[in-house]
């Protein structure tokens, strides 16, 4: 067990290479092991090989957009999903939050606002107290 993470919580962060850095930074240093993928095609098979506490999300993607990504994670389970996007149109936000989306959060953005929500979204989901059964 790691002693920065002793719930042993997962995230799987499917974004483009630079965000992926900073993001893998940010939730380190808050204790998550971090999971990447720079395609949604990626993310869908790590998916459901590590079974994260929460997925970040970005819309565009170059291969399976992040609407389709989404939509596969909820034929199949209730995961915590934050959509990250440049996309910021009201219509966006609503399409997303209306598939299933649990947060979304338009770049750019303040990273103490996304350790916020992300830590938000575990706590809700149960994660922070460690991995459910």
């Amino acid at each position: 067990m790691d002693p920065h993470n002793p719930g042993g919580q997962r995230v799987l962060v499917i974004d483009d290479e630079r965000l992926l850095a900073l993001a893998r930074l940010a939730l380190s240093k808050n204790g998550l092991e971090v999971q990447t993928a720079t395609s949604g095609l990626e993310g869908l098979s790590r998916l459901g090989d590590s079974e994260p506490d929460l997925v970040i999300l970005d819309v565009v993607m170059p291969d399976v957009s992040g609407w389709e990504v989404l939509r596969r994670i909820r034929e199949s389970s209730d995961i915590p999903v934050m959509l990250l996007s440049g996309r910021d149109s009201d219509v966006d936000k609503a399409r997303g939050l209306d598939l299933g989306a649990d947060d979304y959060l338009t770049k750019p953005f303040s990273f103490l606002e996304f350790e916020a929500r992300v830590r938000a979204l575990l706590r809700r989901s149960g994660a922070q107290a460690g991995r459910k059964p």
